[in-house]
């Protein structure tokens, strides 16, 4: 979750929020999905059912076997109703065919305090095609889960929106106030965002004028929470966190550790800036670690990022892993966390070093440019 006040940036942790909300009609979205992509590579016995039988989770084991080599599906636990949204995505990346069985193949519906066609819609729109690119062709993957977007003003307005989106698909997780309330106010004065499981809300300040010049200044802001928030929707999808009811109460606390969370949605928006000729040196990055002594250590557990500078603190921090090990390596964490891993299960066989080992190591590249940088190109 990201909020921006004026010039600067106020991020604040959004991971607890998350609650443990789900639909059975999305739930049963993702098995169709691989029953529909399993009949269309030829697995006659599989039918639409919506639910996970033994035909299903027979077929899928057999693609398993036929495409051993591909590490996304090698990493999918056996199906089920939770793993179906990765096998869904997995089947899709093998080609058009079977892509165009996922749910996130159809378009987001996309609403905002100006209504249909107005200038706040089309700028969440372009802001969400940005996002969806960044991530195809710098990262590679495509996920097969939808979400719908809301963009406003006030609190009060995208509280209002983000409901609305919700009875289109069934039933509403509730009021959305309080919980929208903590990255935007009524009337906004500044920017921020949420990843929601199946929405992306978006808040910018007050106006009174929805203008091209207002616009123009906007999309950059709004793209950069949308790339942000992305990365949840991401993250999320790859721990196969995409139905979750009471029995996984805790789903949250398990897909951290929060500085990796939000550093590497901090990463994502780095990229994006750098798509556009923003540059940041090493040493750019590196500024506010050096000056604020907080360790990684204290930025493991849900909401335990208090403010920006925590989260600049984060992306140095993912920056530097990812440039060393690779961003597919940093998505292949929470391939190992949708395994039921831990944390530091899944860092050590993503990243090959203990998560500690790597925390305490950061206390020296905070402070040293020089090690920063050899670390980073694996020296």
């Amino acid at each position: 979750m990201q909020i921006y006040k004026g010039a600067a940036i106020v991020a604040v942790s959004l991971l607890g929020l998350l609650a443990t909300v789900g639909t059975v009609s999305s739930q049963a979205a993702y098995v169709t999905c691989v029953q529909a992509q399993l009949a269309a590579m030829g697995h006659s016995a599989v039918k639409a059912t919506g639910k996970a039988d033994a035909a299903s989770v027979a077929a899928a084991e057999a693609v398993r076997a036929q495409y051993a080599g591909r590490k996304g599906i090698a990493l999918i636990p056996r199906l089920n109703d939770d793993t179906a949204v990765s096998w869904c995505r997995e089947i899709g990346a093998l080609g058009p065919t079977y892509r165009a069985h996922m749910p996130s193949a159809r378009p987001p519906i996309v609403l905002s305090n100006g209504g249909t066609g107005s200038l706040q819609s089309q700028m969440l729109a372009q802001a969400f095609a940005e996002a969806e690119r960044l991530f195809r062709t710098r990262f590679g993957i495509e996920p097969a889960s939808r979400v719908d977007i809301a963009g406003a003003a006030s609190a009060q307005e995208l509280a209002r929106l983000a409901v609305e989106l919700q009875r289109q698909h069934g039933p509403s997780f509730g009021r959305m106030d309080s919980r929208v309330g903590r990255v935007c106010g009524s009337p906004s004065t500044y920017y921020g965002g949420q990843a929601w499981l199946e929405q992306l809300l978006i808040c910018w300040p007050h106006t009174a004028d929805y203008t091209a010049a207002w616009r123009k200044q906007a999309q950059p802001r709004v793209t950069d929470i949308m790339v942000h928030e992305y990365m949840h929707h991401i993250q999320n999808e790859l721990a196969n966190f995409k139905n979750v009811y009471g029995r996984r109460s805790g789903f949250r606390g398990r897909i951290g550790p929060s500085w990796l969370v939000e550093g590497s949605a901090e990463y994502a928006s780095l990229r994006w800036m750098e798509s556009r000729g923003v540059r940041m040196s090493l040493q750019d990055l590196q500024k506010t670690a050096r000056s604020v002594p907080k360790p990684l250590a204290a930025m493991l557990e849900n909401q335990s990022l208090k403010g920006r500078k925590d989260y600049e603190i984060a992306r140095f921090a993912a920056y530097l892993l990812i440039s060393r090990f690779g961003e597919k390596a940093l998505l292949d964490h929470w391939r190992y966390i949708g395994q039921g891993l831990t944390w530091e299960q899944s860092f050590a066989k993503a990243f090959g070093m203990r998560m500690q080992t790597y925390q305490q190591e950061f206390q020296t590249y905070r402070v040293d440019a020089a090690r920063a940088a050899a670390f980073a190109v694996g020296k």
